[in-house]
């Protein structure tokens, strides 16, 4: 059974969601709402480290970021595609964890998979709310679905329908707002999220890597020195934050224009 969602993020790989919202995932969490990670792939074809390491790292550090539910989809890393077939199993995922708030990577930047998935993350949740869309969810090794109840409905889940040969009809669903993560990307943000509080707990969620950031040869020229890491964390988190009158943020960017009822409610100074 999974319960529904307040926010879930899509990333293509296992740490992206880490670098760029971690921390705005575990204030979430803080508060008492419900969060979630989606990674469209497995990191297979990483510079360094294995999928099998990269989904323990990704155990670990959604511990961190106290996530209530984190899937990884069988999607070809290095080759995320914006295909019929991937948007489906994205909107399959939308339908089964029912987010409010779906957070997106930007749409542009140095690694396609990445500005690949905002592409296909939007239409995905555009699929996932029409009504006459069927889509099932199919149970994966990766990450095997919940039992069946003996009337063959999944327990707590009024909008899922019957359970066909393992795979549960799921009821449209679109979310709320859609936003972007900005953070591999030089663009100004519409908001920044003060995290101040959630750094240490972020940047313990992107150490769990340990694959990834830990000093080796392969990749050398790419991946900063370990003891580079928090240096180069902390200054982007505090030119954000700085933005925002904060210590440390995060930035993200919404295409809708903000609504705004008291104007002594704004927050962050003008002058």
């Amino acid at each position: 059974m999974v319960k529904d969602l307040d926010i879930l993020a899509i990333a293509a790989h296992r740490d992206d969601v880490e670098q760029t919202c971690g921390g705005t995932l575990l204030k979430a969490a803080q508060r008492g709402q419900r969060t979630g990670i989606l990674d469209l792939t497995q990191g297979e074809m990483g510079t360094r480290g294995t999928a099998e390491d990269r989904a323990r790292e990704a155990a670990d550090a959604a511990k961190n970021l106290g996530v209530s539910w984190r899937r990884a989809l069988d999607i070809p890393d290095g080759r995320v595609e914006n295909t019929w077939e991937n948007r489906l199993k994205v909107a399959s995922v939308i339908r089964e964890t029912r987010p409010r708030v779906v957070i997106l990577p930007y749409w542009k930047g140095r690694h396609p998979d990445h500005y690949t998935t905002s592409v296909l993350g939007y239409e995905a949740c555009f699929l996932a709310g029409l009504g006459k869309l069927a889509l099932s969810s199919q149970p994966s090794a990766i990450s095997p679905q919940a039992p069946a109840d003996a009337s063959g409905l999944r327990a707590g889940r009024p909008q899922e329908s019957r359970q066909d040969a393992g795979a549960t009809i799921l009821t449209p669903h679109r979310p709320f707002k859609i936003i972007y993560a900005t953070l591999y990307y030089d663009v100004r943000p519409t908001f920044v999220v003060d995290v101040t509080e959630q750094f240490e707990g972020k940047f313990a969620s992107i150490m769990a890597y340990k694959s990834q950031f830990s000093d080796q040869d392969a990749g050398k020229d790419i991946f900063p020195a370990h003891d580079e890491i928090r240096t180069r964390l902390e200054a982007m988190a505090r030119y954000y934050g700085m933005l925002g009158g904060v210590t440390y943020a995060e930035p993200f960017l919404q295409k809708e224009v903000g609504l705004v009822d008291d104007l002594l409610a704004i927050p962050v100074k003008s002058i």
